[in-house]
């Protein structure tokens, strides 16, 4: 669960569209239910993340 703490390490600070990238790769190497628990963060990232930042991963594809 190395990945998961990465994961939720992101979320000490102030979310960033380079921290929502490095998310995203942390979900997309994770296995099984690692996996599953670093997808279920993207709600917290959501509700956690600055508007303008949240357009960004929009246009970016992010989300």
């Amino acid at each position: 669960m190395e990945k998961l703490k990465l994961a939720k390490a992101l979320f000490t600070q102030p979310l960033t569209l380079d921290e929502l990238r490095k998310l995203e790769q942390l979900e997309q190497q994770a296995q099984g239910e690692e996996r599953q628990y670093i997808t279920a963060l993207w709600s917290t990232a959501y509700d956690k993340v600055n508007p303008v930042v949240l357009r960004q991963a929009r246009v970016a594809g992010l989300l």
